[in-house]
């Protein structure tokens, strides 16, 4: 299973509707979380659009052209709506989901575009998906606008939102797929500012539930010309390996990393 979450930037590349064309050929996504883009009708292929149009929500932000999306391959997808961030948060639940680490549960899953200020609407958002019955794994991605990983001292980036973090994990059960298979690495450019194109801004990331960390492979954010000349995000894609264990989960630390108590450092 696959997992992708991508930002267009304002719709993608003008005159160029080639983006979830192009990340499908690349990583070929179970699950897609995307963030400003126009309808997905315009960026696949008429025959696609007819095979899997029940399978994607779509909501734009308010009188603009894009807004968030969620696509998910297989299984029952119907729209969760989020009145007070319609286009900035898309939600859906699945039922019969075939990738899944859990197949007795459903599926919970959201695609997040933060709108400022950050942190604030982070926080509200969290504590509406927290108000949701929990009775479904969760799958939140997207881009945070705040970073989405925890840097070493030696990184040139030092912002820390660390209470971010905390929160999903704490409150969620959450994990970050990036840093949780990246253990002692810093975190890669996601972010491209016009202005600045250097500074490894990491704010678009998937966070999984913790019991799927057995199956997690690996995850990696896409950097070539061609992502650089589509979008000023790159794209973040988590591979997964579902066991056929899936009840009395134990994990197993990967190496590079060290527990204390019942926590995982990396």
């Amino acid at each position: 299973m696959k997992i992708a979450t991508y930002n267009l930037r304002c719709g993608g590349k003008a005159n160029q509707p080639v983006h979830w064309t192009q990340l499908f050929e690349a990583a070929n996504p179970d699950i897609f979380l995307v963030q400003e883009t126009c309808s997905p009708e315009q960026y696949v292929t008429s025959r696609f659009w007819e095979g899997h149009q029940q399978q994607v929500q779509w909501a734009k932000v308010g009188t603009n052209a894009w807004g968030s999306a969620v696509f998910v391959r297989s299984g029952t997808v119907s729209r969760i709506p989020v009145a007070d961030f319609e286009g900035c948060v898309v939600g859906v639940e699945v039922e019969g989901f075939a990738g899944s680490a859990n197949q007795g549960r459903k599926l919970r899953i959201f695609s997040l575009h933060a709108p400022a200020p950050y942190k604030p609407s982070v926080n509200r958002i969290l504590d509406w998906i927290g108000s949701l019955p929990d009775d479904s794994d969760l799958i939140i991605g997207g881009d945070f606008n705040l970073t989405v990983g925890v840097r070493h001292p030696d990184e040139k980036q030092q912002d820390q939102d660390l209470w971010l973090l905390e929160r999903l994990r704490k409150e969620f059960g959450l994990i970050s797929c990036w840093q949780a298979a990246n253990p002692n690495r810093n975190l890669p450019q996601t972010l491209r500012w016009s202005q600045d194109k250097a500074t490894p801004y990491h704010c678009d990331g998937i966070f999984v539930p913790a019991a799927w960390y057995r199956y997690l492979d690996h995850c990696e954010v896409l950097a070539s010309p061609l992502w650089e000349e589509l979008s000023d995000h790159n794209p973040v894609v988590s591979s997964f390996a579902p066991g056929q264990d899936n009840d009395n989960f134990s994990p197993k630390l990967a190496a590079g990393h060290t527990e204390q108590g019942n926590k995982v450092v990396y």
